[in-house]
Formats: C-alpha cells, structure tokens, sequence
C-alpha cells in the first residue's frame, strides 16, 4: 500500500492538506526530479511533509541525504526554474509551467502531455497531483540529478579567443552524473528500493543532446513561436536532466514579436544569469508595437525595448551568433548596443540592420568607434539604410576581413568606397548594390571585374538593379564589358533589372552563366523571339522577371510558355493586369505542342496567379503530384479550393485540440527574393554547430518572413 504525502505553502495553513498514493522512496524522486529545491525553501517545505510511521524512519534518510546534496548546489545554476518574469500576484496568471524564453505557454500542459490532474507552481507554492503510474524514476537519479548538468553550447565555427569562458563537458567522466552515479555499491542499494531508471536516461549527455536536437525543429510547425511553444510544453517536462538539456534549445533562438516577449526573455536573465550562453539567435525581424492601441508617447513611457534594455540583453548573452534588427527599433540601436556589436561580441557572425534608416541610428554609426578586426563577421546587411554616410560605410566594411554577404541596397555607398575599403580577404558569395545612386562607371567596373573579394569565382547572388526612371551607371557597351569579364561561373542569380539589356545581353548571359536559376531582366529592351532564343535548350533556369517589357502581351504570353512546356522554369514575374486577365485571378491550362500523331502527349501544365494586392504578381507552375493540381484537373472550383484554405478554425471533437491547418507560401518565392538573407534559418542551424561553412544561396523557410518579406517580396 503506498503512503501518503502531501506539500502545502507555509502561508496558507488554514488549506486541508492534500496526500499522493506512492512509495516513500519514490515520493522523494518525483519531488525531487520534477521541482528545483533551493537550500532556503527545503527546509520551510519539508516541515509539511507528512509520513505514516510505516516509513517515517525511512522517509527520513532519504530526507537527509537530498538535504545534503542539495545544500551543496550552486544558487545560479541552471536549475532554477525558468518563469517568464517575478509575479506579483502568484493568482494573476495560470497555473501552469513557464518554460519558453518569450511565450506563457498558457496551455493544459499537463492535461495534454500526461492525461492527469493540473499543476499549480510558482515562486512560494508547489503543489503536485500525479498517478504514480505514469512516472517510475528510480532512486539513482535522486543522486544523479540533485547536482547540476552544466551543458555546452553548440560549438563555435572556428577557434575563439580565450577570454570567452563557457563551460565544456571533456570526458564522460567529469559530467556530474557520471560522478554521481560512479559508486557500484551505491547503485546496487538505491535499485534494490525502487524500480530501474528509463534506459535513455542512463545515455551519454552528448547522445540525449542529439536525441532531443532532432526533436526540437519540427518540420509541420507554422511559425517558430508554435515550434518553442511546442517543444517547452514536452520535453523539458519529462525529467530533470531533459529540462537541464531543453534549457540549450529553448533559448537558442530567440525570437520577439512584442515587447512584452523582450521583457520576459529579459527578467529571465537576470533571473538565471547562466541561460545567457545558450543564446545564439536574437530576431527581430517580426517585432511592432502596432495593433496594441497604443500611441507614440505611450511606447516610450512602456520602456520595455530600449536601448538600455537591449544592450542590457546583449551584455548577458556572450556567444550570440546572428542579431536581426528592423526598422522598428532602429531609435533604440544607439552607441552603445553598437558597441556591444561590433567590439564586445566575439563571436558574432550575421548582423542585420534592415530599413533603419533614422537620425538617431545614423547618428549612432558616426559615434561608433570599431576596435578590432571584424574576423567573425561574414554577412552584414544594410539593406534600405539610406541615411548612413559614406565615411559610415568606409569605417565599417574596411574591418569585415571575412565578409562573404553584403548588402547595400539604397544606400549612399560609392564606387570608390567599395574599391578601396573593402578587405582583399574578403571573399563575397552574396553582393547587393540595387540602387545605389552614387555608384559611378569607372570604379563599379574595377570593383566588379578586378577587385580579388569578387574576381575569385565566388559570386553566386548579384543584384545590380536601378529604378527604370533613373540613368544606369552601366550603359549597354559597358555592361555587356562587365558581365564579359565577370568571374563568376557559379552564379546563380543575377537582377540587372532597369539596365539596358537587348538581346545581345541574353546571349551573353546564356553562354557566360550557364547555371543561372533565377534572372531580373525587368524593363529590357527585347522581343518575344530573343526569349525564346534563350530558353531554347537551357535547363537550369527556373525563375524569370520579365516585368515592363513592353513586347510580352496577353496574348503572346501563352505561347512563350507552351514553348518553354519542357524547360524547367517554374515561375514568371509580370505586370498584375496581365497575369490577372491571362488566369482570371485563378489559373491557366499550357498543353504540350502536338509533336506527333503517334506519341502520347504529356499531361498539360497548370499555372496558377498568386499576387499580394497588386504589389507583385507571378504565375507558376503546379507540379503534377500537387492536390491543388489533382482537384484542378478534376474539374474542381476556386470556390472550393478556397475552403480548404480558409481561416476558419476547427477543433477534434474526441480530444477536443486544434486542428493546426498549415498553408505554406509557394517554393519559388526563394528565387524572386531582392535582399540579401543574412539568417542562416531556423531550420539550418546545424551549420553553426558543425564546421560547415557552406551554405545555400537561397533563403530556407522562416527566413522569409516579417520584414524580410516587405523589403525583399513586398508581400505580407
């Protein structure tokens, strides 16, 4: 018969005291794996435990034992629990665990993960019901789990300078439960009391790490909010040494919609100093304080995200690899979280500084002094920064020695700038001078044919688009000499929209760059014959922006694509009015042209119109094993189509859980992208951890998102 044990708050002692059918031993491991028990509260809340006498001597040489290895703890490891920040009233929010770095987690986490009754925990108050059949940890992880796990981070790319200090785990026999768990005799004793340990638990950290990396990223999420909210409501949950372990992943990427996510995120450093050093990714991409209804004035009063707060933030996070700021925040980007950026953060790899184009961010680069070679950072973007100075630029690019990414979209950079300061070991895979206005022809030419950071056969991403209004930099003798003696054999995507391509340039362009996947030739001077011309026998192009050419009409669009039925373009870029009229907002059916009487014909091909309120238009191409192409083909309606997609919300009658609906965006939206992606992605991010440096051209799933998709799509 199991004993009865019960936990009750000192301060609420007018509360009948509530009693858990378990073992004595056993009681002591739940209590002991499922709660963080600091030295100061053991003893208040052990003062409540009662034991039928049956086990009362037993109860407390276990009691003994955990007071002992618990009082020898360190008060700032990680095992303290992670609340989202101090709660005033322990009864405003619900009772319910607080595990992710930026979300409530306002789900039945227990209700959906274990089918038992609620969980009430706070700062003063631990409560528990739990069947004991659902748990059966045994007496060695009191031993084992009563001391801290102190895990690594993902390991750097490349050596780092010494003065970093993070915690590394050398040898299976200086891991803390290795040690615990190193006397025989102790292990004989405490599995002779209890049921044996899960298996997995016994594994190597290094081994439970990968285990729980593989589930971390979960491949049908919708949004990375859903992907921690996920993740928190599980595994963290099952043990003590998973939640040690979940600790690294849940506050590797850190991602801020709102204000309040900051803040949270920030009350948990200062809460837990120690989860600084797992954070890798800090993302502002998607962050606003619109739709709160709140007013300017309001926002600055809020004080949530400052600069003070942000740098405070970055100040606590030493081994931050990517920082994706917006527009949205570019007044609290002073000198100081600039400095943290650029001089404190040694291990910095990506910074994005999207649209922020304000006095007070302007005014904050020319107050920046840079200290040191920038040997760590590889992508940089200052996408749409059109306030920043020249001498801005001058000051920063001549220390970015390793500088593979670049982008200067609409700034005031000049052609000399990029001749002179930019670093000969730099070795550019990713180059964006779109509408850059000061660029003049001499230098541009130098730069882009004989400067050794883009004549190393290393471009594969180019973009050297102008406004179709304003003169090119570039006339056509002098671009055809450009893209001539470009050295860049690998390029994979080229935008030379607004220039003044003919159809001299497509054949240039056709037999210089021979793996080119997506091609900007907006506004071009050609006839409807030079495009068939190019995509006659070229199997590698897959995306063509064909906006503004005033010769592709209604009517001769479709037969540019039944002539192009076997090449492998999968997308078109044209004038809305157009599209909308060739498709009816809807789609067109391209048949093969008839080759032969004998031969069967391939099935036809279905392009589908996908807009975004006119700002952009494309047609492409559904593949045949596609379900909207099956229903297509089947004679079903848009009406119907557009049910399957519809916001509605369902729920399982049985389980009564949302049924999560997932509409992903088309694939080729990689290729029609117009700013260089500095992310390395929320689904790729092994390419941190491993010494991998290769990465793909195109932007991976939740790059293309938030602001990226205004300043790069213009599409929500």
């Amino acid at each position: 018969m199991g004993q009865h044990l019960s936990i009750q708050q000192e301060h609420d002692t007018d509360t009948n005291q509530e009693s858990i059918h378990s073992d004595g031993t056993n009681a002591a491991e739940q209590s002991l794996s499922s709660f963080h028990l600091t030295p100061d509260n053991f003893n208040k809340r052990r003062k409540h435990i009662n034991i039928t006498p049956a086990t009362a001597t037993k109860q407390a040489s276990i009691d003994s034992s955990i007071e002992d290895e618990v009082m020898d703890e360190d008060h700032n490891d990680l095992a303290l629990l992670p609340i989202t920040s101090p709660l005033d009233n322990p009864h405003q929010y619900p009772s319910t665990f607080f595990l992710s770095p930026i979300t409530s987690n306002e789900s039945q986490l227990i209700d959906q993960s274990f089918g038992t009754k609620s969980v009430s925990l706070d700062d003063n108050f631990v409560g528990m019901e739990l069947d004991r059949n659902i748990h059966h940890p045994s007496t060695t992880t009191i031993t084992a789990y009563s001391q801290d796990i102190v895990m690594e981070p993902t390991p750097p790319l490349e050596e780092q300078p010494h003065d970093v200090s993070i915690p590394r785990v050398s040898s299976e026999e200086s891991l803390p439960h290795k040690a615990a768990l190193g006397s025989s005799d102790t292990i004989t004793a405490m599995n002779s009391t209890g049921p044996p340990a899960s298996p997995l638990l016994s594994l190597p950290l290094e081994i439970l790490y990968r285990i729980i990396e593989y589930v971390y990223v979960d491949n049908d999420i919708s949004s990375i909010n859903s992907n921690l909210e996920k993740f928190a409501n599980t595994i963290p949950l099952l043990s003590k040494k998973f939640h040690h372990l979940s600790l690294c992943f849940l506050y590797k990427y850190t991602i801020f919609n709102r204000p309040h996510s900051f803040d949270k995120f920030l009350a948990n450093l200062m809460t837990t100093p120690t989860i600084g050093k797992y954070v890798e990714f800090m993302d502002f991409q998607q962050f606003t304080s619109i739709g709160l209804g709140r007013t300017g004035r309001m926002n600055q009063e809020i004080q949530m995200v400052t600069s003070k707060t942000i740098a405070q933030a970055l100040e606590m996070t030493p081994n931050l690899r990517e920082f994706l700021a917006s527009e949205n925040i570019q007044d609290d980007l002073d000198v100081i979280v600039l400095d943290h950026l650029f001089n404190k953060l040694l291990r910095i790899k990506a910074l994005d500084f999207c649209g922020a184009s304000s006095e007070a961010f302007a005014s904050a680069f020319e107050s920046l002094i840079i200290q040191r070679d920038l040997n760590t950072i590889t992508k940089i973007s200052f996408h749409d920064c059109s306030n920043l100075t020249p001498e801005v630029f001058q000051g920063v690019l001549s220390r970015l020695i390793n500088l593979q990414r670049l982008d200067l979209n609409h700034t005031s950079i000049t052609s000399s700038i990029l001749l002179e300061n930019i670093p000969k070991t730099a070795k550019l895979t990713h180059l964006s001078l779109a509408r850059c206005s000061k660029l003049t022809t001499k230098d541009l030419i130098n730069f882009l044919i004989y400067h050794p950071a883009v004549s190393q056969a290393s471009l594969v991403w180019l973009n050297l688009q102008i406004d179709s209004n304003v003169i090119s930099p570039l006339s056509d003798i002098y671009l055809h000499y450009t893209l001539k003696h470009l050295n860049a054999p690998h390029l994979k995507y080229l935008n030379v929209g607004g220039m003044p391509v003919n159809s001299q340039t497509l054949i240039i362009l056709k037999n210089k760059f021979s793996q080119l996947i997506s091609l900007n030739i907006s506004h071009a001077q050609v006839k409807i014959e030079d495009l068939h011309d190019y995509m006659k026998d070229n199997e590698n192009i897959m995306y063509l922006d064909l906006t503004g050419i005033k010769t592709l009409t209604r009517f001769n669009l479709p037969s540019f694509l039944k002539r192009s039925f076997n090449s492998n373009l999968i997308a078109i870029e044209f004038d809305y009015r157009i599209l909308y009229e060739l498709t009816q907002g809807e789609h067109t059916k391209i048949t093969q042209p008839q080759v032969s009487f004998v031969e069967e014909s391939a099935p036809p091909q279905i392009w589908k119109f996908f807009d975004n309120e006119g700002r952009r238009a494309w047609i492409y191409k559904l593949t045949t094993g596609d379900p909207e192409y099956k229903s297509i083909m089947k004679g079903g309606s848009a009406q119907q189509q557009q049910q399957q997609q519809s916001n509605l919300v369902y729920y399982d009658l049985e389980t009564g859980n949302k049924i999560m609906s997932f509409i992903k965006k088309p694939g080729f939206l990689k290729y029609a992208g117009r700013k260089v992606n500095c992310s390395i992605g929320y689904f790729n991010l092994n390419g941190y951890r491993n010494k991998n440096k290769f990465e793909d051209c195109w932007p991976v799933e939740f790059s293309q998102r938030g602001i990226y998709n205004y300043y790069s799509l213009n599409v929500k």
